[in-house]
């Protein structure tokens, strides 16, 4: 039984209930994945569907422009019409009215049963108009014969024309969206044009032909070949530009379906192309919209999300209780690193951490034993420490140099891309593979140089330097790159960012002794802010991974306290750095 309750206690025991709970998860998951194939099987479904009600709407447009076109040429085969639009010879009253009445009856033999009330317009040429509704013609002939329909009817005599206007020619349609079909009505002989035919369809009388196919989910759109809206169940846009991205990408595809994928949302996309109408017609299906009400999506994944986070807070629990004595454990060994070493731990939690906790404890009591010797032998290692402080370079230094090189290769400046990489590998090389702690004055001058015009390639040429080098000074020793520091720190700390300043270097000799000066007109600073700088390290994307303060114990270690570092700044105006060195010719302890 203590054997049971101990693994149960185990941290290996809970991570299994953990993946118990995990592999509900997955199942869930694989639910989840099961039910969005599902909906992709129905969508291909609905789709082919919804492409038979869209082939027959082809087909009844096919019918319509066949009955349209037995229309047009019944009249044109009329000799009734043709006598009716003749200039001559002129007809009595009883002669006209026998005219027209044979004009009807051929017009009423050529229409079918579902165009009975169908608006035929014929204006000829001499004057005459006839008119198939009892309703008034709102307009002059001479206008109709002008309007956009009668020019394309005339451009193309043989052709059946359709044409969106925002208003037609009689009174019922005067102010509506219509659709006009033309047709130019000639003599064989002589292609002479003696009418034009019209036949006006409002926007609601089309909807006959898509309305029941339309939905909350589905458009249609009937499109000439100037790709304007002649007809649509979406307001506002008959009679415009289609210029939409679903359309762009069907009008020329070799598919008649496709599916598209536009902000998040699947469109399934159709078209079906007439042309003895010279116009297509297209479908445009939500496909998230037509499938919501299959599945009901939010609640799905609400209940997957509740899964979820009842998974998600188990885990934190027994996460939780398991790590709070291991979070107890590095909150006393954090305390060790500080010199406490009375932290003892509480043995509990899992048998694993509870074993881990047995153990710190003894380790603890071991290491107090050692502490002294420790602290002993950390004395005489300093020396040896901060004889080995050298600056390295800092890896986000390179980085964002190589970055700088790579914009200037962008931007085709194949001269400061040669200076600057010229200049990079010089500091590598005179920082890396020179193993030499001391270097002449002169080698490090050339070092500030590249150094200085790296940081110029970065941030830009607001900085000048300034260098006054005495020639007697040139072949003096100092340590390597003892300088940069001060550099870096003028450079990031003395002009804020957008003003501009110049840096000036001066080596001398002055009695004995190597004197240094980096003398700047920045901002300036406190006392305050000179201490600061004194004992904080650099930034990390600067090129040396050493702080002031270090540099000033490595020269007292190497010459005395004679020798080091002295900071002399006033706010606004400027800082003087005086590095005070022995005169050295061949090592930092042979002085002169």
């Amino acid at each position: 039984m203590d054997k049971i309750k101990s693994r149960f206690n185990s941290f290996s025991g809970k991570i299994t209930l953990i993946v118990m709970l995990g592999i509900s998860l997955i199942a869930v998951t694989v639910s989840f994945v099961v039910l969005v194939m599902s909906r992709q099987v129905f969508t291909k479904n609905y789709g082919d569907s919804q492409e038979k009600v869209f082939e027959q709407i082809e087909k009844e447009f096919n019918d319509f422009h066949d009955h349209i076109q037995n229309v047009f040429d019944a009249i044109d085969s009329s000799w009734a019409f043709r006598l009716y639009f003749n200039e001559t010879p002129e007809l009595d009253n009883t002669q006209t009215f026998q005219n027209v009445y044979q004009m009807e009856q051929d017009l009423e033999k050529s229409k079918s049963a579902d165009m009975e009330r169908l608006n035929i317009l014929v204006v000829g040429y001499n004057g005459k108009h006839y008119l198939s509704r009892t309703e008034n013609i709102c307009v002059t002939d001479q206008e109709i014969l002008q309007s956009e329909p009668a020019k394309k009817a005339l451009s193309d005599p043989d052709v059946i024309h359709y044409t969106y206007t925002g208003q037609a020619y009689t009174t019922t349609s005067r102010n509506a969206d219509t659709l006009i079909i033309s047709k130019a009505l000639y003599y064989h002989e002589s292609r002479e044009v003696y009418a034009i035919a019209f036949v006006t369809l409002t926007m609601e009388e089309l909807k006959q032909y898509y309305n029941y196919f339309v939905s909350d989910t589905t458009s249609f759109y009937l499109v000439d070949d100037h790709e304007i809206v002649l007809c649509s169940d979406r307001p506002g846009i008959t009679g415009t530009h289609l210029q939409e991205e679903w359309f762009e990408k069907i009008k020329n595809a070799d598919e008649l379906r496709m599916e598209l994928k536009q902000d998040s949302t699947v469109y399934t996309l159709m078209k079906r192309i007439l042309p003895y109408q010279k116009c297509a017609i297209y479908a445009l299906i939500d496909n998230d919209v037509a499938l919501q009400d299959l599945y009901n999506m939010p609640f799905l994944i609400a209940s997957c999300s509740a899964i979820g986070i009842f998974i998600l807070m188990a885990c934190l629990f027994y996460t939780h209780k398991t790590m709070r004595p291991l979070a107890k454990l590095i909150g006393k060994m954090s305390a060790i690193r500080e010199g406490n070493f009375s932290e003892y731990m509480t043995v509990e939690g899992t048998t694993e951490v509870q074993e881990l906790a047995s153990t710190y404890n003894y380790m603890l009591d071991d290491l107090k034993h050692y502490v002294d010797e420790l602290v002993q032998t950390q004395k005489k290692q300093r020396q040896a420490e901060i004889s080995a402080l050298q600056m390295q370079i800092n890896p986000h230094y390179i980085y964002n140099t190589l970055a700088s090189i790579k914009w200037l290769v962008y931007q085709n400046d194949t001269a400061k891309t040669v200076r600057t990489i010229d200049a990079f590998i010089s500091l590598l090389r005179n920082t890396i593979s020179n193993s030499d702690e001391f270097i002449p004055v002169r080698q490090e001058m050339i070092n500030i140089q590249n150094y200085i015009l790296i940081n110029q390639t970065r941030y830009g040429d607001s900085i000048q330097v300034e260098y006054y080098v005495s020639r007697v000074c040139e072949e003096y020793l100092l340590p390597k790159m003892i300088l940069q520091p001060f550099i870096e720190n003028t450079f990031f700390h003395a002009y804020p960012e957008g003003r501009c300043g110049t840096i000036q270097i001066v080596v001398k000799q002055k009695e004995e002794k190597l004197e240094i000066q980096i003398i700047d007109d920045g901002v300036g600073m406190t006392k305050e802010k000179v201490l600061k700088i004194m004992n904080e390290p650099t930034g990390k994307e600067h090129y040396s991974g050493i702080g002031v303060h270090n540099v000033q114990e490595r020269l007292k270690l190497l010459y005395g306290d004679d020798y080091g570092i002295n900071i002399f700044s006033e706010e606004q105006k400027g800082t003087t750095v005086v590095i005070v060195l022995p005169v050295s010719y061949k090592t930092g302890t042979d002085e002169k």
